[in-house]
């Protein structure tokens, strides 16, 4: 039993793993697209109007993960694992950088 425990823990984990890399390769095919597009000769509002609806379908995606949050009235809302990958998902997605508070490394005088 503890066998196979370890198995499907292995398995999620990989599971996680691939759906992150495939954010981060739909994100990286998204930012060439968008190069590849401001490169073309068409008109600029065109290229505008393209831009700006990418960025507001990362805005909606941030502002429906903030109203998922607000709408749970416990006195510490957790997210859901479902919910935490969809974070990740965006995250890598847009290329977000995370401020990550790690160990502070002394700088040389």
């Amino acid at each position: 039993m503890n066998k196979n425990l370890d198995v499907i823990i292995h398995a999620v984990t990989l599971i996680i793993k691939a759906a992150i890399m495939a954010a981060r390769f739909s994100g990286r095919v998204r930012k060439r697209s968008l190069k590849r597009l401001a490169a073309m000769d068409t008109d600029t509002k065109d290229k505008e109007i393209l831009f700006l609806k990418d960025k507001a379908y990362q805005l909606e995606m941030q502002v429906s993960i903030l109203q998922k949050r607000i709408q749970k009235r416990q006195k510490k809302p957790r997210y859901t694992l479902r919910e935490r990958l969809f974070i990740l998902w965006h995250i890598e997605t847009f290329g977000i950088a995370c401020a990550c508070q790690g160990p502070i490394v002394p700088r040389d005088i």
